[in-house]
């Protein structure tokens, strides 16, 4: 969904988590993005919620925050801590004085802060009670991994500063991003249309977070100024089959595209945003 939110009226899209979303919605006037949300064909048919949860937010025209978090299906109710964390994590990344900051110190900082919002997290995860009707004995087991698990997530989130900036360089000062993730979420940050750094997406230690025992393994953050970008893409594993594919896909075909993957035996939720930006005097296409 696309809406204005907060005092200051700020841009925000998010992704449905009871329903497939895809939004292409102007962000303002040199940014442009697309935004998909899909359900797995099991969780499709049980009207289940999207373990998934995607969050942009402009602020004033010259940063902006995104996340994308991928809750843990084998956890209590993922789809919970998808969405608690993206909005503690844009929050945060809101409320950052600059990103001139050391990577290893906000990493620092962040952790910190997850494991404090933990505790807030699993309080309000308590009132969440398992499905009515079910059989006492899969209640009990539903209760004791609420309990003694929590619900947990993996995120990729970061921010870009770029107010005043132009696509011609020398005009401006450079833009900051910061990029900060846990767990198998990936990015694609391109800074011309055939140059690209991968960020996120490989998982060997099995990061995560949680709302028993908050940061589960480490927070990486990268830090970079940048003089040209061109787009950012960035997606969970239930698309991985597509990669970099992703970026050449027009909007109709990112929609067949996990129309197919869901139809597939093992399908997975799939979430996938893209961020553009204008080149002066050019369009997207």
């Amino acid at each position: 969904m696309y809406y204005q939110a907060g005092e200051n009226m700020q841009p925000v899209v998010e992704s449905d988590q009871m329903a497939d979303t895809f939004v292409r919605a102007m962000i303002d006037d040199t940014i442009i993005a697309r935004l998909l949300s899909m359900s797995c064909q099991e969780a499709r048919e049980q009207s289940l919620p999207n373990q998934d949860f995607a969050q942009i937010l402009c602020r004033d025209g010259s940063s902006l925050c995104f996340c994308v978090c991928d809750g843990v299906g084998s956890s209590y109710k993922g789809d919970f801590a998808a969405h608690y964390l993206a909005t503690c994590l844009i929050e945060w990344l809101q409320g950052l004085t600059g990103l001139q900051q050391d990577p290893a110190m906000l990493a620092a900082i962040l952790q910190s802060h997850l494991n404090q919002r933990a505790r807030e997290a699993q309080e309000r995860l308590k009132q969440v009670e398992p499905p009515s009707g079910v059989p006492r004995l899969v209640r009990e087991v539903l209760e004791e991994l609420r309990n003694t698990y929590g619900s947990e997530t993996v995120f990729l989130c970061g921010r870009i500063d770029y107010g005043g900036w132009s696509i011609k360089l020398g005009e401006s000062p450079p833009m900051r991003a910061l990029f900060c993730w846990m767990g198998n979420v990936t990015a694609r940050l391109f800074l011309a249309s055939d140059q690209f750094i991968k960020l996120g997406g490989e998982d060997e230690n099995g990061s995560r977070w949680s709302t028993v025992h908050g940061c589960r393994g480490p927070i990486t953050t990268w830090s970079l100024a940048l003089t040209t970008i061109d787009r950012l893409v960035i997606y969970t594993d239930g698309l991985d089959t597509l990669g970099e594919s992703l970026v050449t896909f027009n909007d109709e075909e990112w929609q067949a595209h996990a129309e197919q993957l869901r139809r597939q035996p093992k399908s997975d939720d799939m979430t996938a945003l893209e961020l553009r930006w204008l080149h002066e005097g050019g369009r997207v296409q």
